[in-house]
């Protein structure tokens, strides 16, 4: 379901099939309580279905560094990192090469919009749309002959086309173009785990710090090689740190487990970030805000339904491959195979 199909189901189900009669919410109004519903569904399924909410990073240890910003050290705070090695996009209008420099600096999806917009037309003659809804960047041009090359262009090396989920293949004839793969870039909200990945040994997780321990951030050791850091905690808000400090370089030395946020829905045709079972439990919630403003008119089958709702889908998502009728294979087997 995208957010379009979620307000009509709320309407239907809530007799009120136009916007705002009898004091029915409005667009926006049911667009804001849709987005926390995301965020307390996303709270309340996480135990359910870690491996939904779940991505992975590595982390590159510098030498001397203890102290690491989630944002521009890391790169996992739900924004976009535009450098030197990803900035050119090489396109033509018909007339020869083209390319749009996007300026250096870190972005939500949004304002790269409007810096890919700005750079395009700086470039070229033609007016763009820049879209990122679904997942997926989309570029098109006003009219005319817009060519994207994504594989020959002169300036690959440096190219945009990966980190906006395009393929390295020339997109020709037409003048408007979707990504080749969905771009997730959900907020950071919080580590799971991070642990230590020596060559040849299985990943070893390191020893969490709580903030009542931060002490042990100061005293826990001097330096040593990245392979010895043992420890992590929270500096702060966005950052983190290791312990000991490792005394050299370290390439993708540990590996992060952590949990997204979900994305605001704004487009009609955005989805939400929570499994496909869980679009219908979305509904119920916000139908359930909507009656807590209509005193106890039908709040009770509302409640009951969301209550319901949320068992089924907990206990479905809680195996991702679905019901499994008759005996599994046991562990032996499976480690036989």
């Amino acid at each position: 379901m995208n957010l379009l199909e979620i307000r009509d189901e709320i309407r239907v189900l809530s007799d009120e099939l136009q916007e705002a009669p009898l004091g029915l919410m409005t667009d926006v109004q049911l667009d804001s309580i849709i987005n926390r519903g995301q965020k307390r569904l996303m709270m309340a399924l996480i135990d359910t279905c870690p491996w939904y909410f779940r991505k992975e990073v590595d982390i590159s240890l510098v030498i001397t560094q203890r102290e690491y910003n989630i944002s521009s050290d890391l790169g996992i705070d739900g924004n976009i990192v535009i450098n030197t090695a990803n900035q050119k996009l090489d396109f033509d209008e018909g007339g020869g090469a083209l390319v749009a420099t996007i300026t250096a600096a870190t972005y939500t999806p949004a304002t790269l919009l409007t810096e890919m917009k700005t750079q395009l037309e700086s470039a070229g003659a033609l007016t763009y749309t820049i879209t990122y809804s679904g997942k997926i960047f989309r570029i098109s041009a006003s009219a005319g002959t817009l060519n994207l090359n994504a594989a020959t262009g002169p300036n690959i090396a440096n190219g945009i086309w990966a980190t906006i989920g395009f393929a390295a293949t020339d997109l020709t004839g037409f003048n408007n173009y979707a990504g080749n793969y969905a771009i997730d870039v959900g907020a950071f909200l919080m580590f799971e785990s991070i642990l230590q990945q020596n060559a040849g040994s299985k990943p070893v997780p390191l020893i969490y710090l709580n903030p009542t321990d931060n002490f042990l951030h100061e005293t826990i050791g001097s330096t040593a090689a990245p392979s010895a850091v043992k420890f992590w905690g929270y500096k702060d808000n966005d950052e983190i740190y290791f312990v000991p400090t490792p005394n050299a370089n370290g390439a993708n030395q540990l590996l992060g487990y952590y949990f997204r946020k979900t994305t605001t829905l704004v487009q009609d045709t955005d989805s939400p970030g929570l499994p496909w079972a869980a679009h219908d439990l979305l509904v119920y919630y916000t139908l359930k805000q909507w009656f807590l403003r209509d005193g106890d008119k039908g709040s009770a089958t509302v409640k009951e339904m969301y209550t319901e709702e949320l068992q089924s889908v907990s206990m479905s998502l809680s195996n991702p491959q679905g019901p499994t009728p008759g005996k599994r294979p046991g562990v032996r087997a499976i480690q036989q195979a």
